[in-house]
């Protein structure tokens, strides 16, 4: 069995130029925030935006430089989201490029089930983006939709 057999393909993505402001009203009807994946203007996945990069932006751009360092001693805080300032202007400043993972666990769409499943757990992910021989975001693919065509398969759903 493939990952083309059972991945999903109607997925939400975004381009680097999505502004913030954009980003969070697409996703405000969401019960949490999903991981979206970032395309170019061909469909390449180039990235991937998380809940997570939200905090990034919160965080003091110096602590940046000094954790680049791995034998640097300084501890990096969490920023205070219910004390920062948030201009306005940012919802259309910051946009998903200057915010989004560029590492990005994928799979194409032509692997195995059991290598997307190893990806996944190696990785501590529940899904992860697929895509084709040309690096075009074709799908996403979950644990979820694994062990539903596992059940399947011993007649149990």
């Amino acid at each position: 069995m493939y990952v083309k057999d059972i991945m999903q393909t109607e997925i939400l993505s975004v381009k680097r130029g999505t502004t913030l402001t954009q980003l969070l009203n697409m996703f405000k009807t969401f019960h949490s925030f999903p991981k979206v994946p970032v395309v170019d203007n061909n469909g390449v996945l180039m990235g991937a935006v998380h809940i997570r990069s939200f905090f990034e932006i919160f965080q003091p751009h110096n602590q940046d430089l000094l954790m680049r360092n791995p034998l640097s001693m300084v501890s990096r805080e969490p920023a205070d989201i219910f004390n920062v300032d948030i201009e306005e202007e940012m919802g259309f400043l910051v946009i998903v490029a200057d915010i989004m993972d560029t590492k990005v666990v994928k799979v194409n769409q032509n692997d195995d089930l059991k290598k997307a499943y190893d990806l996944m757990q190696l990785h501590n992910r529940d899904s992860i983006p697929v895509v084709d021989d040309q690096k075009k975001l074709v799908g996403i693919i979950s644990v979820f939709d694994i062990v539903m065509k596992i059940f399947k398969e011993k007649g149990l759903v």
